[in-house]
């Protein structure tokens, strides 16, 4: 069946915003190019503030709040969460959080506070958030996941990201895609039961989100595998993408490559109009319903 018969809608999030001003600067050069359509903000961050300028100078786009409690310091006062810093008053990174959320040494209470914090300085900038998620998705553990849904219910953002991939097929995977699949997809039916129960609450969020396996040529072939997708044709799907400037120290590495690539492809005007022409669109969390 052509996928032109079913249009995707495509909601492109770039995570990270706040987080420096090179990745700032390559965030907002590719809204202005147009397929990118959603940012999500780092408020504990030192380019946070440059958030004040999205509304008004991108009034399509989502701008969401990227809640952080695994890089930089806190929002809140140290003495009041002191369960999530270290003896500098950094947060744990991402491994030694979940290994202390496991073992009931971070407090329930001292996330709630932090998290509230963060909320608080991204509106007073930006505004309310159109969505939200978490930076290194931390907030995907045992009784976190429902937490911070309730923290996001309370504050009133309407969306969250999904977490349910949509796999491609393994057809020309690598190796490594088909071993990782499996593990992945038992992962995925626990997250899966937690994201219904958010969904029933009214938490809003896209039919699943997709990533480019390394096999794949580009965008608009993956672009068109998802859109012969069942779910996909009933809801947006989400792609998330880390674009970044670098300097020339910093144009080296995996994760620097990957960033250079992805701002490449959406600083580019004319991908809205090479995606169009395979049937994909690109949108916002608006499209949320």
């Amino acid at each position: 069946m052509s996928y032109h018969r079913y249009p995707l809608r495509l909601i492109i999030t770039a995570d990270d915003y706040g987080a420096s001003p090179r990745i700032n600067a390559a965030i907002e050069a590719c809204l202005a190019a147009g397929a990118l359509r959603a940012t999500c903000v780092m408020a504990n961050m030192p380019g946070y503030g440059e958030a004040s300028r999205l509304r008004q100078q991108f009034p399509d786009a989502s701008i969401g709040l990227h809640w952080n409690l695994t890089a930089g310091r806190p929002v809140a006062p140290p003495d009041q969460v002191a369960s999530l810093i270290d003896g500098q008053g950094r947060f744990w990174p991402a491994a030694a959080f979940r290994r202390r959320w496991l073992l009931g040494r971070i407090a329930p209470e001292h996330v709630l506070r932090e998290l509230r914090a963060q909320y608080d300085r991204l509106a007073l900038v930006a505004g309310q958030p159109d969505f939200w998620n978490t930076h290194q998705n931390i907030h995907l553990l045992p009784q976190l996941f429902s937490l911070t849904v309730a923290v996001a219910r309370q504050l009133a953002i309407p969306a969250m990201r999904s977490h349910q991939r949509l796999w491609l097929p393994l057809r020309g995977a690598s190796l490594r895609d088909r071993l990782i699949q499996p593990l992945a997809w038992l992962k995925g039916q626990v997250i899966a039961g937690w994201a219904a129960a958010a969904v029933r609450q009214g938490m809003r969020m896209p039919a699943g989100l997709i990533g480019l396996p390394e096999s794949e040529a580009g965008l608009i072939t993956l672009a068109q595998m998802v859109a012969q997708m069942p779910r996909a044709r009933v809801a947006p799907v989400e792609l998330v993408v880390h674009p970044a400037l670098q300097s020339a120290a910093e144009r080296s590495g995996a994760l620097a490559e990957v960033q250079a690539r992805e701002y490449a492809l959406l600083r580019d005007p004319s991908l809205v109009d090479r995606l169009a022409a395979v049937g994909v669109q690109t949108v916002g969390f608006e499209a949320l319903v």
